[in-house]
């Protein structure tokens, strides 16, 4: 029996959703873009973000064996994880808080930009479409082939961005409420983010050397 249309889009939302609330660098971005620019630049460069997520999650479902085996042999491919990870934190964590008036300099093309740059460069969305997709078929919920009919693959793919659009979009309402509250926060927003990812790259790097 064929999964309905609704439900196509429901799971993949909901994964989508799922994949985006643990910190990482672009809900980590969409904070900091919200409390240095504005709700209107961190909705830009979410957009960007979710549109980036569209032929990620694609990769996944077209090349799914290939890339798993090259995620699960390349040494190199987990030491960029690292690298990218404490790279962006120590970015973070060494830039300075922007004035008011460097706030409104950046126009929305620049964040659109950085969405679509830090989305590109993110190497964790592929590898857990990967394994989204392998749960969702064990699970018995979607029967996911690698050459899904086109009516499914749209569904999917609708709900992968819409869930990411809407995740991100969750995460500036948030930091648009705490600035409003504690406006000192905007002041250390950078360090806070540089040290989550840091901590998160380093805690990736002895995983792979308690692999070895």
């Amino acid at each position: 029996m064929e999964p309905s249309p609704a439900l196509i889009f429901f799971l993949s939302m909901l994964a989508s959703i799922a994949g985006t609330l643990p910190f990482g660098p672009i809900n980590l971005s969409v904070v900091n873009t919200t409390i240095n620019r504005s709700w209107r630049a961190a909705f830009h460069f979410s957009i960007a973000a979710a549109l980036i997520e569209i032929p990620q999650s694609f990769i996944a479902i077209r090349f799914n064996p290939m890339v798993q085996q090259l995620l699960q042999h390349n040494v190199w491919v987990k030491s960029f994880v690292v690298v990218f990870f404490v790279g962006i934190g120590l970015v973070f964590f060494c830039r300075k808080p922007l004035k008011e008036g460097e706030k409104k300099a950046k126009s929305k093309n620049n964040d659109f930009i950085n969405g679509l740059l830090v989305s590109i460069a993110n190497p964790q969305a592929i590898p857990f479409w990967i394994f989204i997709l392998a749960f969702l078929k064990s699970a018995e919920y979607l029967d996911i082939s690698d050459h899904p009919p086109l009516y499914f693959l749209c569904l999917f793919l609708s709900g992968v961005a819409c869930g990411k659009l809407l995740t991100l979009l969750f995460y500036a309402f948030l930091s648009q409420l705490i600035v409003k509250r504690a406006a000192f926060v905007s002041q250390w927003m950078n360090k806070i983010i540089g040290v989550i990812l840091m901590g998160i790259g380093l805690v990736q790097g002895m995983r792979q050397m308690l692999e070895m």
